[in-house]
């Protein structure tokens, strides 16, 4: 009997099949083997991806015992709105729009308005303190002192103009309210506050991107995760098929041993064939039970509540060559989108940088009030402009745009790196995805001719001309071509959904109900 291996597990940034998951070659236990790998891949989702998940500490202490209902539409939404990964994007578009309506505010004049008190026995102070508010007089130069010495005698003028006016050098404490309103008109930074704006415009397209980005990604987690559960419910059929195909080789072996036409060593193998088929089922249910528990946890429902799907999901094919299907990946794949936005967010940083080489002119408007006591007395104007030019500033400029030129290399080579990893991804996935469907047909043939062969073995050994091996022996070619067959249709499943997340263009209409029915149906090889 021929051996393959099979790929089924987690997927990278773009959405391509990492993990390789190797079916053991025995082939008495193949089916059992193909149940616990193949089912491992929900749970493996949910662990791999660690910003994919976001738990909630205030489960209710108790939940209802109904039935949920859970369409795929309703598994996406409630993953989209519940995930770390979404609030995360959010943030960061909140924080870009931010930064546009400060860049933006930049732009436009500031009025201010301060309130101040000031108390000083300094001479200068005090005297500026009294001209503002003012109360200057000529007391305050000390003319009483200057007349008191001169007396009105012209011989006294020297010594009264020697005299040290105590008013003036030792005025004593003295204190001052001052109310200012200030409006500040930026005329011309160098183009400084334009270019951060720019800076913040394109930041804001690469968090928009990014948060596209988050989203495509959980789309395909719930795609995995509800394909998943569609995938392991099959398999509890295919187990129970198989439980059901051992019974009835029990029930033969028990009849022509009784019958004396085998012996006991055959009627052994095939009661203890029954009792391996009855643990693959167990197993398989048990497996189908840790599948749903992942999509729980994805989706934010509570692990107690019990959940029904009630659809089972497939993908459509995009329709396109492969050259058309780079092209499209290039021009819309979110994260390519994203890095383009950081690129231009470090280019307009490098313009923030040589800003800094321009001079600077700025006007500006004051209103003062000042008095000894609170109030809007006293008032005084003041306008005017300031010119700046820094001149000479051993390099830390030229410096400051060397740093930022660099980050646009980097981002340049990020971006190129990010090209060249997914014009490769695409044409792997776009041919493993257009290959899917030939598998599948391929699978479907192989349960046709292995139950035809076991048709044909359960005769021979109805006559006496096979022995229970050789019949357990065909019985396992069509368990493990069912196992195959629900294996294709969900990696099927999965590189399609890979190949649309890879153009970008992966959201929930890309998803298609293939039964109404229930998903125990699932296995039905006349479903194309």
């Amino acid at each position: 009997m021929a051996r393959s291996n099979h790929t089924l597990g987690s997927t990278s940034e773009y959405g391509f099949p990492q993990a390789r998951l190797l079916i053991p070659a025995r082939p008495q236990r193949l089916l059992s083997a193909a149940i616990v790998l193949a089912l491992s891949v929900s749970s493996h989702t949910m662990a791999s991806e660690d910003d994919a998940i976001a738990f909630t500490a205030d489960t209710p202490a108790s939940v209802s015992q109904q039935t949920l209902t859970l369409p795929f539409d309703d598994a996406v939404e409630r993953t989209l709105s519940q995930n770390a990964a979404v609030d995360i994007s959010q943030a960061r578009i909140a924080e870009a729009r931010a930064a546009i309506e400060q860049a933006n505010g930049n732009l436009l004049p500031t009025l201010d308005l301060s309130f101040g008190v000031m108390g000083s026995n300094n001479p200068l102070n005090v005297f500026g303190m009294k001209l503002q508010q003012e109360q200057a007089n000529f007391n305050d130069f000390g003319a009483g002192e200057f007349f008191q010495t001169y007396a009105n005698d012209p011989a006294n003028l020297p010594a009264a103009l020697e005299t040290e006016p105590d008013n003036l050098n030792d005025p004593g404490w003295h204190h001052n309210f001052q109310t200012s309103l200030k409006l500040s008109i930026p005329i011309y930074n160098g183009g400084k506050i334009r270019e951060m704006r720019t800076q913040a415009q394109a930041l804001l397209q690469a968090a928009q991107s990014g948060d596209e980005a988050a989203r495509q990604q959980l789309v395909l987690h719930t795609v995995e995760a509800y394909a998943g559960i569609n995938t392991a419910e099959a398999f509890v059929e295919v187990a129970s098929q198989a439980q059901q195909a051992a019974n009835s080789f029990r029930d033969l072996s028990q009849n022509l041993y009784d019958e004396g036409v085998v012996t006991k060593s055959d009627l052994l193998k095939a009661q203890v064939n029954l009792g391996e088929r009855e643990l693959d089922v167990e197993n398989a249910r048990n497996q189908a039970a840790n599948a749903t528990d992942g999509l729980k946890v994805l989706t934010g429902i509570d692990t107690l509540q019990e959940i029904d799907l009630n659809e089972a999901i497939d993908v459509s094919l995009p329709e396109t060559t492969l050259d058309e299907a780079r092209q499209l990946a290039l021009s819309n794949n979110p994260r390519i989108q994203a890095l383009r936005g950081r690129i231009a967010a470090a280019r307009a940083e490098v313009d923030v940088a040589r800003a800094d080489f321009k001079p600077q002119f700025n006007l500006m408007a004051q209103q003062d009030f000042n008095d000894d006591s609170l109030g809007l007395r006293n008032d005084s104007y003041t306008v005017g402009g300031v010119l700046t030019w820094r001149v000479f500033d051993f390099g830390a400029r030229s410096g400051k745009v060397d740093r930022a030129q660099a980050k646009v290399d980097a981002s340049l080579a990020e971006r190129q790196q990010a090209l060249d990893k997914l014009i490769g991804q695409v044409g792997k996935i776009w041919r493993e995805a257009n290959m899917a469907e030939k598998r599948v047909e391929v699978r479907r043939l192989a349960i046709n001719q292995s139950e035809e062969a076991v048709r044909l073995e359960k005769l021979r050994y109805q006559q006496g001309l096979a022995t229970m091996t050789e019949l357990l022996a065909a019985q396992t070619e069509v368990d493990n071509a069912r196992a195959e067959l629900i294996r294709a249709r969900f990696q099927r499943t999965m590189q399609r959904a890979a190949l649309w997340l890879a153009l970008g263009e992966l959201n929930p209409e890309r998803v298609e109900s293939v039964r109404a029915d229930g998903v125990k149906a699932a296995l039905d090889t006349s479903e194309s």
